[in-house]
């Protein structure tokens, strides 16, 4: 047992009355801990519960990051290459939707705009697929050391930043994180983390508050800008039926720009992709991914291509969705963003 990680499991965990915010160094320290797992697992679950029924703050969060980023070993951006879209999406991926991130991630990138992802596979409490399931399923090696990312990135303007391999302390929570069966606060944080420090983040949002979150949490340690969507859910990915309502926001401005995005505005409304749960989503979204690169007119099309084209102009690579959209069914009907992919296998 740890004295020291019981004494902020009872600050948080004292109820409406009594209980206390950690400070932005508390927050820190105790997520180190728990990281490291230097408390007994009761005490990080009794932990874990107590600051998701308090709700985090904005300088808890501050803190949490911050040690994420003394634990995480991420690779660096060479400064000669393009300036990254820092995709934030939920780490437990999409069990409900078809998820189209991957695509984007090779378009984009195949386009000339950097792309990074963060994340991991098979996460709870969802257990969805994520980009990194579908980048795995498709052969692609995900355990490739920093340098190796490094200079791919150099080369081909991709990289990621997957648990297992660069924040394993992070990836061993995963037990525990499934046995609790609600999101922590501790994925609030991952969606408002940039691992690699650099380029324009990108994050997905469900909650309304998780705007107001970010903000602070920006604030307070220096985030220059950022836009947030709320796509398929929670993720960055544009829904083709719903509007994607979402912001931009920069240090300095009062209230952040908010956006309302309807693919029919576009001539782009479709249903999105729907799973089926029995076992052989991954497979089918493996080869329907696969299809999309060939240029052929899967599913997956149309969500990927107005998805590319929102991040393409997020990134200010294109003025508009209106001059993204065709440079993006350039990308996969000449097979830029395929050759992408035989890049990185």
């Amino acid at each position: 047992m740890s004295v020291v990680f019981r004494e902020f499991v009872k600050k948080i965990g004292s109820g409406r009355l009594t209980g206390r915010d950690l400070t932005r160094e508390e927050a820190c320290r105790a997520t180190v801990m728990l990281l490291n797992q230097e408390a007994t697992p009761a005490q990080m679950g009794a932990f874990l519960i107590a600051h998701r029924i308090k709700r985090p703050t904005a300088l808890e969060l501050a803190g949490i990051l911050d040690a994420f980023d003394l634990l995480a070993r991420p690779f660096t951006p060479p400064a000669d290459s393009p300036a990254p879209l820092v995709l934030s999406s939920p780490y437990d991926g999409q069990e409900r939707l078809g998820i189209v991130t991957p695509l984007s991630a090779l378009i984009c990138s195949s386009l000339g705009q950097g792309i990074v992802l963060h994340g991991s596979h098979d996460m709870p409490p969802k257990h969805g697929l994520t980009s990194f399931d579908i980048l795995a399923s498709l052969g692609v090696d995900l355990m490739r050391d920093r340098a190796t990312l490094a200079d791919q990135y150099r080369a081909t303007g991709l990289g990621w930043v997957y648990l297992p391999a660069h924040f394993p302390e992070a990836y061993h929570l995963q037990t525990l994180r499934a046995e609790l069966g609600k999101r922590p606060p501790l994925a609030t944080a991952e969606l408002l983390w940039n691992p690699v420090k650099a380029g324009f983040p990108v994050m997905g949002y469900t909650h309304r508050e998780t705007i107001t979150f970010a903000i602070a949490t920006a604030e307070l340690r220096g985030m220059p800008a950022f836009a947030m969507v709320r796509g398929v859910q929670g993720s960055v990915n544009c829904t083709l039926f719903h509007p994607n309502l979402g912001c931009r926001w920069a240090q300095g401005m009062t209230t952040p720009q908010e956006f309302r995005l309807l693919a029919a505005d576009y001539g782009w409304a479709d249903d999105d992709y729907a799973l089926v749960g029995d076992g052989q989503d991954l497979i089918r979204h493996r080869d329907l991914t696969l299809a999309t690169l060939r240029g052929e007119p899967t599913p997956l099309r149309r969500a990927a291509i107005f998805s590319s084209a929102f991040l393409l102009t997020q990134a200010g690579f294109s003025p508009s969705i209106v001059s993204a959209l065709p440079l993006v069914v350039q990308a996969l009907d000449e097979g830029l963003a395929h050759r992408q992919l035989e890049k990185l296998c």
